[in-house]
């Protein structure tokens, strides 16, 4: 099985030159028109984090991190703030650095750490991003795979612990 690209990239990868690829092969029947339609159809960050976080392992990092339900290290920024939540990051840092949205926080499935550290705040664009120890959560572009964790220690980003601190040491 192909492993399933992050849906928040397939947009800049196939309206250029990757979609002229992807079609120069086909017998150029609307099925070839349709499949590279689709699937540059942007999908909003919301739909690619979550409804799920989980606990593991990380021997790059050196200790236990959070993950979502696909796999993806989440970050916290040391510009946010814990206490009142806030974000520090808007404008053109959430093309970087993707804002966790809330939703339904009942309904989250949560393994290997306590329910209760987990929050919401209400961002400026009034979206509610979801928080860990009062962090707000995001996932970063620049990880490709799960499991990435590019990063880690870039410019005040660090993958998130369960208890909300920075996670392990600095890769970068």
């Amino acid at each position: 099985m192909v492993p399933m690209m992050r849906s928040v990239r397939w947009p800049a990868v196939l309206a250029g030159p990757a979609a002229v690829v992807l079609t120069a092969g086909c017998a150029g029947g609307p099925a070839a028109t349709d499949v590279t339609a689709e699937r540059t159809v942007p999908v909003p960050a919301s739909t690619s984090r979550a409804p799920g976080l989980f606990v593991v392992n990380s021997q790059r990092l050196g200790g236990p991190i959070v993950i979502d339900v696909r796999g993806y290290a989440l970050y916290r920024s040391d510009a946010d703030r814990a206490s009142p939540s806030r974000s520090a990051c808007v404008g053109e840092c959430t093309a970087t650095w993707l804002p966790v949205m809330a939703g339904e926080l009942s309904r989250l499935r949560v393994v290997g750490m306590d329910r209760g550290r987990l929050g919401r705040l209400v961002r400026s664009d009034g979206t509610e991003q979801l928080t860990l120890s009062g962090w707000p959560l995001y996932g970063y572009s620049g990880d490709a795979f799960p499991g990435d964790a590019n990063g880690h220690g870039l410019n005040g980003w660090y993958v998130i612990s369960p208890s909300g601190e920075r996670a392990g040491r600095a890769t970068s």
